[in-house]
């Protein structure tokens, strides 16, 4: 079974990478409103429903990492 190419888990992907301080912000509010954008919609999977769970702590890690304040 493949993944589907979700906009969020690419822009997730993208702020976990990113070493450019800067970038990084921009990168980590990306995701935010991608993940966001992704819950206006039903999730059909367990396995997606999941992945934004893990992806919203990983934001959660990200953004204490770079000293921003919690969204």
């Amino acid at each position: 079974m493949t993944k589907r190419n979700y906009v969020w888990r690419e822009c997730y992907v993208l702020a976990v990478l990113e070493t450019n301080p800067e970038r990084k912000f921009v990168q980590i509010c990306e995701a935010i409103a991608a993940i966001e954008q992704r819950r206006l919609s039903p999730v059909e999977t367990n396995g997606e429903r999941c992945e934004l769970e893990n992806a919203d702590e990983g934001i959660r890690a990200l953004i204490a990492e770079c000293g921003m304040k919690p969204v």
